[in-house]
């Protein structure tokens, strides 16, 4: 038999907390060598401005093994459908029998807030209190509630270049974090003041100028992961103490390090190391109140697998989703 869990599933079975502890688990395998992950494949359809990818990885230890496919359409909504959809096979690493298919929509955005609390943990200042968030999705969202998670914040403001968007995520927001949110019109009001910024978007451009970034901030960019695309501009990368999930990925497939190479610089350079040796104390996280820390990151497989062996677990737990004879 094979579980089935779906997208209203997966909430019932998901918090923030317990998803950043197992991501963070996952990481620490990374450095520790106990993990098998090719570079994701990607299939692109500049038609539509579509994005297909095929993510797997086993993490031995935790004896997760899963395969995600997952497709990012930005004008989805038109139709009336998620920017991003995905599904997930979970299977027994022993025999290779499936032991779930997942609805990976949730799920993918629960891992990457999950991965930014992970980051955040380790980069903002201890007294980080305010947010900045630019986008207004469910990626948005689960940013925000990981940031909260790992510190004590006490306002947050966001931008989205659909104000009423940006007006139900302040509204909605600030009910489930018990914290106040201001919608904002002026992309600068994410940036000056905010301890901590997130950009969860689909632009193509940068967001932000880099030059009023203040001493201190620790930024999340996570919504861009092609070669064509970046949410934050050169200036952003070359002044900021730069992780990343993977610098395989990164050199490849980011365009904050790709495209500034046709301005005839290389940010790849000033890559710092990746989340993992953060993680595993191999190397220091942030040594002072003054640097502005920077964590990018497309996403990895060990994410969707830990997070989709976490789901799996809890579902068999509370009984949740529907057994099924493939």
């Amino acid at each position: 038999m094979v579980l089935v869990l779906n997208g209203k599933d997966i909430p019932k079975i998901l918090d923030m907390k317990e998803t950043i502890d197992i991501v963070e688990e996952a990481f620490l395998e990374l450095s520790n060598g106990t993990v098998e992950m090719p570079l994701r494949q990607i299939i692109l359809e500049p038609k539509k401005n579509g994005w297909i990818a095929v993510m797997s990885s086993y993490i031995k230890n935790m004896k997760a093994l899963a395969t995600k496919v997952v497709t990012v359409y930005p004008n989805n909504p038109k139709h009336n459908l998620p920017t991003t959809i995905a599904s997930i096979i979970l299977n027994d690493p022993d025999t290779g029998k499936p032991l779930a298919i997942i609805n990976g929509g949730y799920l993918t955005a629960i891992r990457t807030g999950a991965i930014s609390g992970v980051a955040t943990k380790y980069l903002a200042k201890k007294n980080a209190c305010t947010a900045g968030i630019f986008g207004a999705g469910v990626q948005a969202r689960t940013q925000l509630e990981a940031i909260v998670n790992v510190r004590k914040i006490n306002e947050a403001y966001v931008y989205d270049m659909f104000p009423e968007s940006s007006k139900k995520f302040a509204e909605e927001m600030s009910k489930k974090l018990k914290i106040p949110i201001t919608q904002v019109n002026d992309p600068i009001k994410c940036v000056k003041g905010c301890d901590i910024i997130a950009t969860a978007t689909t632009s193509k451009t940068p967001l932000f100028d880099g030059q009023i970034i203040e001493p201190g901030t620790h930024i999340n960019a996570v919504g861009s992961h092609m070669a064509t695309t970046r949410e934050l501009d050169t200036k952003t990368v070359m002044t900021s103490k730069v992780v990343v999930d993977s610098k395989e990925a990164a050199i490849k497939e980011y365009g904050e390090f790709i495209i500034p190479i046709s301005e005839g610089i290389d940010p790849t350079q000033n890559i710092y190391c990746e989340l993992s040796d953060i993680v595993s104390k191999r190397m220091n996280a942030r040594i002072n109140d003054e640097e502005i820390t920077l964590f990018k990151s497309g996403g990895l497989a060990i994410q969707d697998t830990a997070v989709a062996y976490l789901a799996y677990q809890n579902a068999l737990k509370l009984e949740i989703g529907t057994q099924i004879d493939l």
